[in-house]
Formats: C-alpha cells, sequence, structure tokens
C-alpha cells in the first residue's frame, strides 16, 4: 500500500479549489489556507510549489499567489456518485479511508431525482475531470445517455453492483442472487420442503428480479418444485398477495420457510401474520441486507450481510488501479456475502 503522504493529497485538494476561482485572482494566505485543509505551513508549501511547477500558480514576493492556469484535470480526487447513500455509508467509509492511505481524498455525489437531473448531475461530474470515478447508479435509470459520454470522457470509472445498460467497464459486485441460494441450501438441509418466496413493492426491482432468481436456482439445486400458490414476488397484484396470505390459515399445506427478498418485506409480514393470529413457531423466515430492523423482528431471522466494507476498500484498490496503470484491462470482482441469524 502506498505510503501517505499529505502533501500529495493536498496537491489534489488545491487543485479542486482552483477550479472553483476564476484565473489571475489571488489565493488566500499560507496561513488560511494552512488552517482550512488543516496542515502545517511547510506541507503547505510544499504542495503550492508543485503547482507552480506545473504552471497553474505564480507567486509575487510580497504580493501572494495567483492562479496562472486552471488545472485541466484534479490529480488526486476519486468521486463516487451514488444513488443510495444510506445503504452504501459503510463501502463509503471504507472506500474514503483506502484513498487517503493512498494519497487521494475522495468527493460524495449523490445521484437522486428524474432522467433529466441525473443526466445533469454525471455530466457535471465528469466535466470536473477527476482522477477517477466510481459509480452506483439508479437501477431504475441504467440507460441514460450520461453513461455513454462518461465512457468516453478518458476518466478511469469502476460501477459497483452492475453496470448500466450496453456498457463495458470496471465492475465490483456481491451476488444477489448467490445470498438466496445459500438460504435455500440451508432451509433444504434443516428439513424444509414446502418454501416460499415473498417480497413487496418496496424491494429495489432490479435487486428484486436477481434474488428470485437466486430462490430458483436454489430450489433447483435442491431439486424442488417452486408451488405456483406458493411464489408472491415483488410485482404480486394486492388481490394475489391476499390469496397467499391466506395460505398461512392452513396448517397442512403453508409453508414451512419463507424467503423474503428483503428484512423489510421479511418484517412487514411476519407482522402482518401475527396480527391474523398465525402461530408462526414452526416456519422459518428469511431476508437481505442484515438492516438494523432485522434485530427488532420478533423471531429468528436467516438474512444476508452484504459485505459492504470490504466493497469499499476493494472499490478504491480496482479504481487507483485503473489510475495509476490506464493501460490495464477491465477487471471485475465479485465479493461474498455472508449468512447472518438474527438473535
Amino acid at each position: 500500500m502506498p505510503r501517505n503522504n499529505t502533501y500529495i493529497e493536498l496537491i489534489g485538494k488545491l487543485e479542486l479549489k482552483l477550479c472553483g476561482m476564476p484565473e489571475d485572482s489571488l489565493l488566500p494566505t499560507e496561513q488560511l489556507l494552512a488552517e482550512e485543509f488543516g496542515v502545517s505551513k511547510p506541507t503547505l508549501r510544499r504542495a503550492l510549489q508543485s503547482l507552480v511547477d506545473a504552471g497553474q500558480v505564480r507567486k509575487i514576493n510580497g504580493v501572494g499567489s495567483f492562479i496562472s492556469k486552471k488545472p485541466r484535470s484534479i490529480s488526486r480526487e476519486l468521486l463516487f456518485i451514488c444513488h443510495d447513500i444510506v445503504f452504501f455509508a459503510e463501502a463509503l467509509n471504507s472506500f474514503g479511508i483506502y484513498a487517503a492511505q493512498s494519497n487521494y481524498f475522495i468527493s460524495i455525489v449523490p445521484l437522486a431525482g428524474d432522467v433529466s437531473i441525473q443526466e445533469r448531475i454525471i455530466t457535471s461530474a465528469a466535466e470536473r475531470h477527476p482522477a477517477g470515478i466510481a459509480v452506483y447508479a439508479d437501477p431504475k435509470q441504467s440507460k441514460l445517455m450520461a453513461f455513454d459520454e462518461l465512457a468516453t470522457a478518458n476518466i478511469p470509472l469502476l460501477y459497483l453492483m452492475r453496470l448500466p445498460h450496453g456498457i463495458d467497464n470496471n465492475l465490483i459486485e456481491f451476488g444477489n442472487a448467490d445470498g438466496i441460494n445459500e438460504i435455500i441450501r440451508r432451509f433444504y438441509m434443516d428439513g424444509c420442503r414446502r418454501i416460499a418466496l415473498y417480497g413487496d413493492e418496496l424491494v429495489n426491482p432490479i435487486a428484486a428480479v436477481e434474488r428470485e432468481n437466486g430462490f430458483k436456482s436454489g430450489m433447483r439445486q435442491c431439486r424442488l418444485k417452486p408451488r405456483p400458490e406458493l411464489l408472491a414476488p415483488y410485482s404480486l397484484t394486492p388481490e394475489l398477495r391476499e390469496k397467499f396470505l391466506l395460505l398461512f390459515n392452513d396448517a397442512e399445506n403453508r409453508p414451512d420457510a419463507v424467503c423474503c427478498l428483503n428484512d423489510h418485506c421479511a418484517g412487514r409480514l411476519i407482522k402482518t401474520l401475527m396480527q391474523r393470529g398465525i402461530d408462526l413457531n414452526n416456519i422459518r423466515f428469511s431476508g437481505f441486507d442484515h438492516s438494523p430492523l432485522s434485530e427488532f423482528i420478533p423471531i429468528s431471522l436467516l438474512t444476508v450481510e452484504p459485505p459492504m466494507k470490504e466493497l469499499g476498500k476493494e472499490a478504491a484498490e480496482i479504481l487507483i488501479k485503473q489510475v495509476e496503470n490506464p493501460h490495464f484491462g477491465f477487471q471485475r470482482k465479485k465479493l461474498k456475502a455472508q449468512i447472518i441469524k438474527t438473535k
């Protein structure tokens, strides 16, 4: 791992400041800059000298430092464009830690809004010309024109979880399908044979499809045939969802395990069944994401814990390798999630 040199990271931060100021403008005093970036004056002077040597800053004795030429790129900045900052909080943290250890700094860009807003966010990020960009895209907006523009911007890129439509690039992910597949295997080993699938409209639709595929694959591997009446995917109509819920009144034919597409829908299903007076003692339940909610569900739950800390570190490592070795081919990495039993 590269040795941390504060002044190298500081160069990138100074470049970012220069980009936001007009050319020929006077920079703040060394004292003010040192306080702004939390560094010593010798460290600041060393970083400023690098910008002087690059022709971006000129010094006039007795007057101060002026911007000669704005940098065309911010050499030590890594942008993380993220559609779901809450879910990726741990990944963002570990991404930033590894970046800092490698003498880079990160800027987080939330990706939200409708198609036109997301297009502008991504385009504006590319116009900053950072050293590299990591992207977790909105799963519902995988065909934005901005992704094509980003691919031709000559900026090292890394996508998390999935690539946008028609894009080939660096990718790091964990297996949505693999986690559900492993849960089915564990249910089977515990003697469960009537295994149901349950989701609702609040599940990420792309992740839902991937997890439903993992359910089907796990059932095939266990030589179990999914029963149509036990399938309640996220896209089910309210009428068919009610029909599914009524199955739990029949002790002979109700499922002995329910594979839910995330912890939230597992919690809502369990709450609904308990309100209807259903005895859940002999039914196994699973979720996904190992959210804080899972600890408050009144019965034990199998859930998938995404490797978010590892995801962030590995993402930073892959992106930095691409920044520093642009001739490397695209890299693909798939991480393994962990199965957790609550309570």
